[in-house]
């Protein structure tokens, strides 16, 4: 599995030394995953982390999931799970940090079929559920008293329960009971509720559910129809059906995340692997927008980071027509460890697309989803006459092994399709663990490292740079070890890097043409002429510390930290520093022993060893 951090001088990043497990940056870095087993499982599956400070743990995520919480010693943390689960990392969250898995969890299926057979009779309804016709004057004066059903599933109860949450036209978002667990039948129980009135957007109500704060509350987003905004909700307590309003989602500049498209429906994941939640968005303009949140467990995201693409060009609804309200959700359906995105459209077919790699951003075309491998499923007038605008969303009901299907409508119904058997395939690891990824911006260039802790049939890592963060070329070509279980680094100088920021990530490729992409290195070329290493006098020091970068043509701010060997910042000081060397203003009392001073400044950070006595 190929695996890396991102690295720059504002957020320095903390590796482990374990080949499973990479701390994400934050203030305080005490808990860490060694390992986690099994590795791969169906829906349900008891998972067991081990590693250090998982003592209160608030929550563990797989693609913004929740995992159910168990048994936890602080030093093992038993997580169940979830019905809505897919193929991903995991991020586990405590009251001090958060920390990401080296290598994913591979939710696995009694099946790989593709082929969805129909189970409910053209003109009736799963359950014989319906929605509410709408009835607010407002969108019955410009639609009508339509009903237009979205679903989406989650265990609001934490009871193992398949619940259904229906968004409808008059902006409400209905609560439908499983009845009994892994039951078949559904009972209303009315509107969801937030500040004990009705939840109500503008219209046509589209919602999703995630953690996305990681705060162990689940989230409800929620695209509000012609007022193109995702309207977020917080449940009151872990278990509650009620929910608190949280206002519109924000970018990171403070901004409401307008879609720009009428009746946005939101899909939350994690693409790229690298811990922060990617949302997905699709409208009445039939094209899918992405979001990244703006850091791990943020409520921010990043402004649009520009329309998913399939095979090279954007994906667009229903084809070259002027609009085909795209509604995604994403799966890994045939258990393969890669991402499908299944997406509905306004002239009710039901389109699948693949990730073109594992962490890509990209995607490759399945072509239409059918009940038999010719029939394509449709809600329009070519299929089922439910008047098109096909919302699906996938899950297992009655835990059999095999998915379920659910798709709303404009007739405000659901109907139920479900996998067809075929051999299961098994989520595989790529050949990789890559422990660390980091890179430093030096007078000779932008110097990349890397390191991996075991290789299987790997053949290169190619590096690549993109000025913008989305478009990337390569620069070069590195070889891989091949196979090997021993721990391997390599480098990689890019000596014609531009000033200011580059974005680097590598392509690692398999012997089989397997690939697999990182996440992204960012790095600041400048002008500075600065040392490549800071040192510190003495060594060993008692009660005066004094660090100087020689060489230096200038001073430059610099942040001091002395961290104890397993991690803990003892002191840490923002300084300017330069070839002179300067004394640490008030250094704390400190044991004897051996510490490590880590130095950043705008070209990177480097570390020394230091011995107090």
């Amino acid at each position: 599995m190929l695996l890396s951090t991102k690295y720059s001088p504002a957020k320095m990043f903390r590796f482990l030394a374990f080949a499973t497990g990479v701390a994400l940056p934050l203030a305080t870095l005490a808990q860490t995953i060694t390992n986690f087993t099994p590795a791969t499982g169906p829906v349900g599956t008891s998972i067991t982390i081990t590693g250090t400070g998982l003592a209160g743990a608030k929550s563990v995520l797989l693609n913004g999931q929740s995992l159910k919480l168990g048994i936890n010693t602080g030093v093992s943390l038993q997580v169940t799970v979830p019905v809505a689960a897919s193929t991903g990392k995991l991020v586990l969250t405590t009251a001090t940090g958060n920390v990401l898995s080296a290598t994913q969890f591979g939710v696995t299926r009694s099946t790989s079929g593709t082929t969805f057979p129909q189970q409910t009779t053209k003109g009736a309804s799963f359950s014989s559920i319906k929605v509410t016709a709408a009835s607010n004057s407002a969108v019955t004066a410009a639609y009508g008293a339509v009903y237009y059903s979205t679903p989406t599933i989650a265990d609001l109860t934490n009871t193992n329960r398949t619940d259904l949450l229906i968004g409808n036209a008059n902006g409400n978002v209905e609560y439908w009971k499983q009845t009994t667990v892994n039951g078949t039948a559904f009972t209303k129980i009315g509107n969801l509720q937030a500040g004990g009135v009705d939840i109500r957007v503008t219209n046509f109500a589209k919602p999703t559910v995630a953690d996305i704060d990681g705060d162990g509350l689940l989230d409800m987003l929620v695209g509000t129809g012609s007022d193109k905004h995702i309207a977020r909700f917080e449940q009151t307590a872990a278990g509650a059906t009620t929910f608190t309003s949280l206002g519109n989602l924000k970018l990171t500049s403070g901004a409401d995340l307008l879609t720009g498209g009428n009746f946005p429906r939101p899909a939350i994941t994690d693409l790229n692997g690298d811990g922060k939640l990617d949302l997905l968005i699709g409208d009445y303009s039939g094209l899918m927008k992405r979001y990244e949140a703006s850091a791990v467990n943020a409520a921010t995201f990043t402004a649009d980071a520009g329309n998913v693409q399939v095979d090279g060009v954007d994906i667009k609804a229903d084809g070259a027509t002027a609009n085909g309200t795209s509604k995604p959700l994403i799966f890994d359906m045939d258990g393969n460890g890669l991402l499908d995105m299944v997406m509905g459209t306004q002239l009710g077919a039901i389109i699948r697309y693949e990730q073109s790699a594992r962490y890509a951003l990209t995607f490759t075309s399945k072509g239409n989803l059918t009940t038999d491998g010719t029939t394509a499923i449709n809600m329009g007038t070519t299929g089922n006459n439910e008047g098109g605008f096909a919302a699906p969303i996938i899950t297992d009901i009655n835990n059999d092994g095999r998915l379920d299907m659910l798709i709303g409508d404009t007739n405000g119904s659901i109907y139920l399709y479900t996998q067809a058997q075929q051999a299961a395939l098994v989520a595989s690891p790529l050949p990789v663990v890559l422990t660390a990824f980091t890179g430093q911006a030096t007078s000779a260039g932008n110097q990349l490292r890397w390191a991996t802790a075991t290789e299987q049939n790997s053949r290169s890592f190619e590096v690549e740079r993109s000025a913008d963060g989305n478009t990337f070329a390569p620069l070069g070509s590195i070889a891989a070890a091949g196979t090997t279980t021993s721990a391997r680094t390599y480098q990689y100088l890019d000596a014609a890097a531009p000033a200011g920021l580059s974005y680097y990530r590598l392509r690692q490729v398999d012997l089989d043409g397997t690939v697999a992409y990182s996440p992204v290195v960012v790095l600041t070329a400048t002008r500075l002429a600065v040392a490549a290493q800071a040192l510190a006098y003495p060594s060993p020091f008692a009660e005066t510390l004094s660090v100087a970068l020689p060489g230096a043509e200038a001073s430059q701010p610099a942040t001091i930290a002395l961290l104890t060997l397993d991690g803990r910042t003892v002191y840490s000081r923002a300084v300017e520093l330069g070839a002179t060397p300067q004394a640490l203003a008030e250094l704390p009392a400190l044991a004897p022993g051996l510490y490590l001073l880590r130095t950043t400044t705008a070209a990177g950070t480097t570390t020394q060893r230091l011995s107090h006595n």
